[in-house]
């Protein structure tokens, strides 16, 4: 590893102090720190600033929460390389390494670490007169389908390739990636699973029926969400709005041809992290 890009969100790190921590450790280790040249607070780091992505970058950290791992994803799938994420956020389940042990990027030279590849959501629109609209953005945890604002039920179908439909009356919906189950889909009651296992998993918000279950679809399986409501609802994918379904209309949902990277130190035990990040975000409260 010898060239790798540094993503600080600075809203959480204020004067970029963790950053310059990354970014030092990364020269004394003779790896070359790329930064944007907005970036004031490095000047004198010792960092090599860019305006242009570099095209010879060999990895991504981004330094902030698990959302600025997600706004860093997009890069990461274009460039085709792996994203390591430093924690400054409350849960931190995409981002891996806390502040404390910045001293573990040391394994980039022994290359001493693992990479994982997830996989990704696509979102496309079907408006009434057939036209698809596709997403540019892709879902690194999840789409979701709901009213305005979040609040208020909704009426729509979740229907798969085969014909297979279901009716739910809800609060919304979660389509999410398997690394989405441990996110929003968790806490409207959706099931954990594996990140290595490739599945889309469908889980109503607050349902408002005796058919109140989360349905796991293999990965070839493309959903289909009608709005049968007389209101519009949104789309947002990964928090982001994309587009309104009006009464007819669908979202269309399928896995990515692509994957993402993720590096991690060390051997990843899903449950046993999953119950350390809950416990360390209910002592924070």
């Amino acid at each position: 590893m010898e060239k790798v890009i540094v993503l600080p969100n600075l809203s959480k790190d204020s004067g970029a102090v963790i950053t310059k921590i990354v970014v030092n450790k990364l020269i004394s280790l003779g790896i070359t720190a790329y930064v944007h040249k907005s970036v004031d607070a490095l000047a004198d780091s010792g960092a090599v600033f860019y305006t242009a992505v570099p095209s010879d970058a060999e990895l991504i950290v981004v330094i902030g929460g698990d959302g600025s791992v997600i706004d860093a994803s997009r890069l990461s799938v274009e460039l085709d390389i792996p994203m390591l994420g430093i924690n400054l956020g409350k849960v931190g389940y995409l981002a891996t390494v806390d502040p404390g042990d910045i001293g573990i990027l040391s394994n980039l030279v022994s290359q001493d670490y693992r990479i994982n590849e997830r996989m990704l959501l696509c979102a496309s629109k079907r408006m009434l007169d057939g036209r698809i609209f596709k997403s540019e953005r892709f879902a690194l945890n999840d789409v979701v389908i709901c009213r305005d604002g979040g609040l208020g039920i909704c009426d729509f179908t979740v229907e798969n390739k085969g014909g297979d439909k279901v009716n739910y009356r809800a609060d919304g919906v979660v389509v999410s990636t398997p690394s989405g189950s441990t996110a929003y889909s968790l806490s409207a009651g959706g099931p954990i699973v594996s990140h290595t296992l490739n599945s889309i998993l469908v889980t109503p918000i607050c349902p408002h029926s005796f058919f109140n279950r989360s349905i796991v679809y293999g990965p070839e399986e493309e959903i289909c969400v009608t709005n049968t409501l007389d209101m519009s609802l949104n789309v947002n994918i990964d928090g982001r709005h994309f587009v309104s379904l009006e009464c007819g209309e669908s979202c269309l949902i399928s896995k990515s041809p692509q994957n993402i990277k993720m590096m991690n130190f060390g051997e990843s035990n899903l449950f046993s992290t999953l119950s350390k990040k809950i416990r360390l975000l209910h002592d924070s409260i």
